[in-house]
């Protein structure tokens, strides 16, 4: 299983690693640089010419080292820097040095940066590392915008320059790179948008820290091996009941396809039974779409009611997991359906219009919950801007997850998982997913998981991964415009 770590727990493992080791830094940064230079090979080729940026810290020594082994390699090295080799310290400055001696051909900016050279095959950006806390300008920032005007393949130390190392955020100008090679472990900010964008391509290098020396908790990214081993083994004598029995409360006229998508995912991810429990104009959809799920209807009106709220009492006892909300609407009638199971014990994943009436009514949910919000839904939540919710969503996801003791998954392009302190990041899925009816899958999935014996953040986790999965085969089935949600639901394999 992949890991991630912030900037700040990096910083302090490696100095804790060097202290306790004696280990020579200069040697971190060499195994960095060679790493880099690996890169570089499959974008120039052997003798091509090669512009290495580089800023006056630890990343610009990388970029440095990086510059030498190329030459060393038989390469041609252009260097800018951002500061002379005199004035950088450290191993950074040794590299500098060193390099100056080889013989490169150094440039240093003072202000504009010049036309990179027109024969140049590739440019390695190593001006910033990530820690870098504050927007570029200067030297720093006419250098980035020449990189991303260049249409060069852009090979980032680290992380591309302008991005923030512990968000993804773009600190204003950033590099646009073709890859990225960072070290030891991947940061939050490779893989939260616009980083992980930014990033191209990431590459993540061994520098040579034993791993006795990293405790660093970070982030966890399921990989197939990771989510395969989270699924229940089924008994080879099992039976439908051995599988869970779903309730599924979704759907009103004009939104039966919600109902309709949940259960058959909740089908497809391995739930022995299915009821969808809705309104009368769902019914027919249903059983025509979804033959081998049951409906109830609980009502006769156009969408849930008050007047439903006993009947669904009474299907849900006995199932192993609910899922509420996929099109039921807003009104104040659905809420008075839903509320009592909303806060009751049974397992249950709540989404889209219930998570809409939750933030209304601010009800307490309880643990054996997973709130499946997208960005929208999770600012009504939280009370605050859309904007905010994409610009910090482990933060977001973590403070709703303690808020209302129950495990979130925050939708996106990286999609959060949350449960107390424990959180995680989904990277797989597309851009073929944007499109009606994804979430509804994805409710489905979940609550079918929870109803086999997972548990909210286990069925969460897994759950996210292998809709992503879905999503990806479907796009490379039918193109990513052509996708739908229920192409999604037919492509999923849990297994």
């Amino acid at each position: 299983m992949l890991h991630t770590i912030s900037p700040q727990d990096m910083q302090e493992m490696e100095r804790a690693f060097l202290d306790g080791t004696q280990y020579p830094s200069i040697l971190l940064m060499e195994h960095a640089a060679q790493a880099v230079v690996d890169c570089v090979e499959r974008y120039a080729p052997k003798g091509g010419r090669v512009l290495f940026i580089c800023g006056g810290g630890n990343n610009g020594g990388d970029g440095c080292a990086a510059a030498r082994i190329w030459m060393q390699r038989g390469g041609k090295a252009d260097v800018w820097l951002l500061s002379s080799p005199a004035k950088m310290k450290g191993d950074a400055g040794t590299n500098a040095c060193l390099l100056n001696v080889c013989g490169a051909n150094m440039t240093i900016l003072y202000g504009e940066a010049p036309e990179i050279p027109a024969d140049c095959a590739a440019v390695v950006d190593a001006l910033f590392g990530t820690g870098l806390s504050r927007a570029l300008e200067g030297a720093a920032l006419s250098a980035v915008q020449r990189m991303n005007e260049s249409g060069l393949p852009v090979i980032a130390v680290d992380i591309p320059s302008g991005v923030d190392g512990a968000t993804g955020q773009a600190l204003g100008e950033a590099v646009h790179a073709a890859s990225t090679v960072t070290f030891h472990r991947p940061k939050h900010g490779h893989l939260l948008f616009p980083g992980r964008a930014l990033a191209g391509e990431l590459i993540v290098s061994d520098i040579g820290i034993l791993p006795e020396w990293d405790g660093a908790q970070g982030i966890e990214v399921l990989e197939r091996e990771d989510a395969r081993a989270l699924l229940p083994i089924r008994a080879r004598d099992a039976h439908k009941g051995t599988f869970g029995h779903v309730l599924l409360i979704a759907g009103s006229e004009g939104m039966a396809g919600a109902a309709c998508l949940s259960a058959q995912a909740a089908l497809r991810s391995g739930a022995g039974l299915v009821t969808a429990a809705c309104c009368a104009p769902v019914r027919l959809t249903m059983q025509n779409l979804v033959p081998c799920a049951m409906a109830k209807v609980v009502c006769t009106g156009s969408a849930l009611d008050a007047g439903a709220a006993m009947e669904l009492y009474r299907l849900a006892q006995g199932k192993r997991a609910l899922a509420i909300g996929p099109g039921i609407g807003t009104d104040e009638g659905a809420w008075r359906a839903i509320s009592q199971l909303v806060v009751s014990d049974i397992p249950k994943v709540i989404d889209a219009d219930a998570l809409n009436l939750l933030a209304r009514h601010k009800a307490k949910v309880g643990a054996n919950t997973v709130l499946t919000p997208h960005p929208g839904e999770m600012a009504r939540m939280c009370g605050a801007e859309v904007e905010e919710i994409v610009a910090s969503p482990v933060e977001y996801a973590q403070q709703l997850s303690q808020d209302m003791d129950c495990c979130v998954l925050l939708k996106g392009a990286t999609t959060v998982i949350a449960r107390g302190e424990d959180v995680a990041m989904n990277v797989t899925g597309c851009d073929a997913m944007g499109t009606g009816g994804c979430g509804d899958v994805l409710t489905g999935v979940i609550a079918a998981l929870m109803a086999q014996g997972m548990t909210p953040y286990d069925a969460a986790r897994a759950g996210a991964y292998y809709h992503g999965i879905a999503g990806e085969d479907a796009s490379k089935k039918h193109g990513s415009r052509a996708v739908t949600a229920w192409d999604v639901c037919d492509m999923l394999r849990i297994e």
